[in-house]
């Protein structure tokens, strides 16, 4: 039996339509993820958005096919301060014949050198079995937790409405929308950009993992100012028909503000909408205000935390340096990570508060930890104490967990609302 190798596809699209090796490998990723056929040419039309993505898979000789897949492409995400470049990693996918083999780890990690290679500091993913991810230095590093609104029951706090509101169809969403996520994205740690064919599918619904079978129940609305600059915007579908004894019941797929005000009025539209008893949203941040904007908080039930944003840093100076810290201080961190990206001892120094450094040292550290733990401490998210008493942090400096955690703190909670 031959060795499977890695091979690296570079998407071609022509007239909307993608190339056919492309196809099959987008055929491959579906069949790993358990989703519905696809007729060849709806195929060949939603894997035209991996257009300037990248794409990976393990070939067997003789199968055109891949055995598993990954994709991925360069994002920005916001952190404390700034933003950074992610290699935003994706579509990992096992045919089910060739699970517990390791060839996963032979894609991700082809994925991950070439990042490194490129100067990417950060690489993140999204997963449903995120801990799978840790052994490559991923850590945890911000939660989305649903909520639902009893809109029937909901009262807010400012009884009129300000701004005026305008409904988007997937022809304006993006030219209207994308500005304002920009915007928005950048008050939350964690969050990253929506680009390309991501906004036309978050309006019909159409991508390789629903079959390209469209939604005709979404529908957007974009929030302006007394001044006529837009403020917010939320897209949301029908989850059930107003039908039921309770009254119908809508879904938010993307909820962006960037003011309180906006973020209220958005919310009043959403509750008050004919016909509608409840509104949920399954990726809300931890701490949405939401609660806060009514008279009563009971109309607003919140569900469990869920993960959202693994982190795997790949170079240590380049990402500490990219975003800013609360106060001044200098603490060395002794990183382990056997892939060798982040492996080192460095000191973060933020005397000057414009121009943080992070550079090796000789020193003695302050504090030990692996690469995961760095990649969940990156956004602020976490408490390096919390992470000291679960012996997942080494404390080699008496209080220095606790000056750690000073360091790192982050304006806000971070939040990704876009799963990838």
């Amino acid at each position: 039996m031959s060795t499977p190798e890695v091979r690296r596809l570079v998407p071609h699209v022509v007239e909307g339509v993608a190339d056919a090796d492309t196809v099959t490998w987008a055929r491959a990723m579906t069949a790993a993820f358990l989703r519905p056929r696809v007729e060849p040419a709806d195929l060949a039309r939603a894997a035209a958005s991996y257009a300037g993505q990248r794409l990976r898979g393990v070939y067997e000789t003789g199968d055109p096919a891949p055995v598993v897949t990954l994709r991925s492409w360069d994002s920005q995400m916001t952190v404390p301060g700034g933003e950074v470049t992610v290699d935003a990693v994706t579509s990992i996918g096992v045919r089910s014949t060739h699970r517990r083999r390791g060839l996963l780890r032979a894609v991700l990690v082809d994925d991950l050198a070439e990042a490194a290679r490129a100067g990417t500091p950060v690489a993140a993913l999204t997963s449903t079995q995120g801990a799978l991810y840790e052994r490559f230095g991923f850590g945890l590093a911000s939660w989305t937790r649903s909520l639902r609104l009893d809109a029937r029951a909901a009262r807010f706090r400012v009884p009129e409405p300000t701004g005026r509101l305008r409904t988007l169809d997937v022809a304006t969403l993006p030219s209207a929308a994308a500005p304002v996520q920009d915007r928005a994205r950048r008050r939350h740690p964690g969050s990253m950009d929506r680009v390309g064919h991501s906004w036309s599918a978050l309006m019909t619904g159409l991508n390789t993992f629903s079959g390209m079978v469209p939604d005709r129940g979404r529908h957007a609305v974009l929030w302006s100012d007394a001044t006529g600059r837009p403020g917010g915007y939320v897209v949301y579908r029908v989850a059930r028909d107003w039908v039921a004894e309770d009254g119908g019941e809508i879904a938010v797929l993307d909820l962006q503000a960037t003011t309180p005000e906006s973020y209220r009025e958005l919310w009043r539209h959403l509750a008050s909408l004919d016909l509608v008893g409840s509104v949920t949203w399954s990726d809300a941040s931890v701490d949405e205000p939401l609660p806060w904007l009514l008279d009563d908080h009971r109309p607003v039930t919140a569900g469990t935390t869920r993960e959202m944003l693994w982190l795997r840093i790949l170079d240590v100076p380049a990402a500490l340096g990219a975003r800013r810290y609360p106060v001044t201080d200098r603490v060395v961190l002794a990183v382990d990570d056997p892939a060798r990206y982040a492996a080192g001892t460095w000191a973060l120094d933020t005397t000057d508060p414009v121009a943080p450094r992070a550079s090796s040292t000789t020193d003695e550290p302050d504090v030990a930890l692996d690469a995961a733990t760095l990649g969940a401490l990156y956004l602020g998210g976490v408490d390096p104490r919390v992470l000291a008493r679960a012996g997942r942090l080494e404390e080699r400096t008496p209080g220095a967990a606790g000056r750690l955690a000073r360091l790192l703190a982050a304006p806000s909670v971070p939040w990704n609302g876009i799963r990838f």
